[in-house]
């Protein structure tokens, strides 16, 4: 069942779940929770030439101004897609609380380019609600489409869709929220992109690769990422919410991260796919080492890492057309 839906605010659905936080939706041997039928639909006017413009000064990147570049990078296309999300996230019937939802990993398809000011649909959809050794996980689905194109079906279409523009999966992780069922110990595997490896296997294997960059982010990264995003998330732009919700300081956005890693990398025509997989948040003021590491000529990988302690932050990689 597809319901349509206008644009929300996401001030406005954080302060409904700053209401709820204390209320806890699942419990430990409460028995398993269904996620909601509904897909949500909402209509979006486009990306404005301001909000490129403040999203090209955030990373650095060549100007929107149809010469240097004409299509929106991948995470712009996240960004108006992510209040739909929200919504979705915040509905009384979706069983996992929102507030202390962890962002671990997306996947992305680009498939055709999205222009500034070009009207879309975004249709968003919860699938796969599953045990994970630390609490629950749950992969919300998010399909952009040509406005006016029908959206019945197309949240699961094949990638020649002609309709169909971007679409991504985002995984989240609700900590210690226990399904009612056994956690089996392949649960400790996690699969993104084609890559299943075990939290352990990770740790022990991990070395550092060869540093390409390095990225000093402020105090301030998080209020800068959510001046463009308006995902003013307590965790990411409060030292004392952040301190409260668990961390030890604010912690930057993981599509900040995605979004720096590709800026000048991704193909203006699209057509291309990448991943991410979020480890060790990376806390606020802070340096992340970076290096991408082309293998071959239409992959390349990412890794970001703390460069005082060798843990990884991310890992990411793109696949070209």
């Amino acid at each position: 069942m597809i319901t349509e839906i206008e644009m929300p605010s996401l001030s406005s659905l954080y302060g409904r779940a700053a209401l709820g936080a204390a209320r806890s939706k699942l419990r430990p041997g409460a028995g398993a929770r269904s996620l909601p039928g509904k897909t949500m639909l909402a209509q979006h006017p486009g990306v404005s030439a301001e909000q490129a413009e403040s999203y090209r000064r955030l990373f650095g990147g060549e100007a929107f101004d149809g010469a240097h570049r004409t299509a929106l990078p991948s995470v712009l296309v996240h960004i108006i897609g992510f209040p739909v999300q929200m919504a979705l996230m915040s509905q009384d019937e979706f069983p996992l609380p929102l507030i202390g939802l962890v962002h671990v990993a997306n996947e992305v398809e680009h498939l055709r380019p999205v222009r500034v000011d070009q009207p879309v649909q975004i249709l968003v959809a919860a699938e796969n609600l599953r045990p994970h050794r630390r609490g629950t996980q749950v992969d919300i689905t998010v399909t952009v489409l040509e406005a006016g194109a029908d959206p019945a079906g197309a949240g699961r279409a094949s990638s020649g869709e002609a309709s169909v523009l971007w679409r991504s999966v985002s995984t989240y992780l609700s900590k210690g929220a226990q399904l009612g069922t056994e956690i089996s110990q392949a649960s400790g595997a996690e699969q993104v992109g084609s890559s299943a490896v075990t939290r352990s296997e990770e740790r022990e294997s991990f070395v550092p690769p060869v540093k390409t960059a390095s990225w000093r982010l402020g105090a301030d990264a998080g209020r800068a990422y959510a001046a463009v995003s308006g995902d003013y998330n307590p965790i990411h732009v409060s030292q004392l919410a952040a301190k409260t919700l668990g961390m030890p300081a604010a912690i930057v956005h993981g599509m900040y991260s995605a979004g720096r890693m590709l800026e000048g990398r991704e193909p203006e025509g699209a057509g291309h796919r990448w991943w991410i997989r979020f480890e060790a948040p990376v806390t606020l003021p802070g340096t992340v080492a970076f290096a991408a590491e082309p293998q071959g000529r239409k992959v390349v990988r990412f890794t970001g890492w703390n460069p005082r302690k060798a843990k990884r932050h991310f890992s990411a990689e793109l696949q070209l057309p």
